[in-house]
């Protein structure tokens, strides 16, 4: 189902005596050569610049900046993709290029620098978060004044798309969820919405971009692939009238963290009318809402599958049967390893410091742990190495990303610069609003245009 989407993660860099890497790290970046290609993963501009823009159509920049110029967070993104199986293979791209950049930095310096896809880290006074930020694009019209029928679900989705980890000692279905400080804002920093209403959708303005921003950057492919799956389809739903009226939480940012807090199952949670509904319930609402959806789109074996796995997630968290889930939903995954079995999995004795440096490593896209644990757990991938090959090196077709990829490397010599819905050529700015149909003969066409 063709659902546009895309995600940043936000990778967490530590700062050692210190100081951050984030610009080293991107750098580093810069002066790899890709394997077959022999040339930087980023897009190079004229007079031998490098736009922000990297090979496969996604963004690799700095992000947060204290100091100006020297920044705190490593940002990788997804290009705009068609579908959620798309998302999944660009999500974990990412990793790539973060892993490349630290040991591209090492090879040069001799230097180990770790890159973390985690959600909650305390540095020496305080915990701050790192997140995901999802992206789908709606059409503005049929979407409007329907938003708030979306909160129930980015409320309780956690509890098959929550990473977990630990904040303040304690085992977390989602940390994220614990710096939530309201359900609808514009700018995300400061306000930390459950969804950002910034009005950019980098396409037409017939349409308007929902950016999610309580997501977590999830290691287990399932895990991503089920929250990109099943958040595309209650969008979809939502916007065509197929999912409405739902029940309205009474206090959606502390149902949040009550649900954050339990792990143990049973989420209850209060309504607006006084009354108490479990959490499964109002999932139930929405898996209505996409079985209407799909009996109208066309699907491919990846919807269904998606659909197949949310009933059996569904059913298997109302029998309170999670191990059945362990090789699937990453909270779990982690509850199993840290809580459960950690001298199974891990050395020493299950403190809390070590469970938390534990955690850090299974985070840790620059070590070998969760590779090591997904293979241990038996844990459901989805990618073949072919797709993880392509996500790395080349944009979706026909998608604006291959256009955009295309059109920078025959006019790089005259190209200012690029963003997601435009190109800068010889300081005339020319508009890419169609994210969709970009074949060769409509790429000759655009450059036809620009040269004349």
């Amino acid at each position: 189902m063709k659902i546009w989407q895309g995600v940043e993660v936000e990778y967490c860099v530590p700062y050692i005596n210190r100081k951050n890497y984030v610009n080293e790290l991107l750098e580093s970046l810069r002066n790899y050569k890709m394997p077959l290609k022999n040339t930087s993963p980023f897009l190079m501009k004229k007079d031998g610049k490098y736009t922000q823009f990297l090979i496969n159509g996604g963004r690799a920049y700095g992000d947060i900046s204290f100091t100006p110029g020297v920044y705190d967070i490593l940002e990788i993104t997804t290009p705009e993709c068609p579908n959620p199986f798309y998302t999944l293979a660009y999500e974990k791209a990412t990793e790539v290029y973060a892993r490349i950049a630290s040991d591209e930095f090492e090879r040069t310096s001799g230097m180990r620098v770790h890159c973390y896809k985690i959600s909650v880290v305390k540095s020496e006074y305080e915990y701050t978060t790192r997140g995901l930020h999802e992206s789908y694009l709606v059409e503005r019209k049929a979407f409007e004044n329907k938003i708030m029928e979306l909160i129930p679900y980015l409320v309780i989705r956690q509890i098959f798309t929550g990473t977990g980890g630990y904040y303040f000692g304690r085992f977390l279905i989602s940390p994220r969820q614990m710096f939530i400080k309201s359900v609808v804002a514009e700018k995300i920093f400061g306000n930390w919405p459950l969804i950002a209403e910034r009005d950019e959708p980098h396409a037409d303005p017939k349409y308007k971009r929902l950016q999610i921003t309580n997501g977590e950057g999830a290691r287990t492919e399932w895990t991503i692939f089920m929250r990109q799956a099943i958040t595309s389809y209650i969008i979809k739903a939502i916007e065509l009238g197929l999912i409405k009226e739902l029940p309205r939480i009474k206090d959606p940012i502390e149902a949040a963290k009550l649900i954050a807090i339990s792990p143990e199952g049973d989420w209850s949670l209060e309504l607006e009318n006084g009354k108490e509904i479990k959490a499964l319930e109002i999932l139930s609402y929405y898996l209505e809402g996409i079985e209407k959806l799909f009996m109208n789109e066309e699907i491919d074996d990846y919807d269904k599958y998606a659909l197949k796995e949310f009933k059996f997630v569904l059913n298997k968290l109302e029998e309170g049967d999670f191990e059945s889930l362990k090789n699937r939903i990453e909270w779990i995954v982690k509850l199993e390893i840290l809580e459960n079995n950690f001298n199974k999995y891990f050395e020493g004795n299950g403190s809390e410091e070590e469970k938390i440096i534990a955690n850090n490593q299974f985070c840790a896209i620059t070590d070998g742990t969760f590779e090591r644990i997904q293979e241990e757990m038996n844990l459901i991938t989805l990618l073949k190495d072919e797709d993880l090959s392509k996500a790395v090196l080349f944009p979706p077709e026909n998608s604006r990303a291959y256009a955009r990829i295309k059109i920078a490397q025959i006019l790089k010599d005259k190209l200012d610069d690029i963003g997601w819905s435009y190109i800068i050529v010889n300081s005339n700015r020319y508009h890419m609003l169609e994210l969709d149909g970009w074949n060769d003969e409509k790429i000759s066409k655009f450059l036809n245009e620009i040269i004349s």
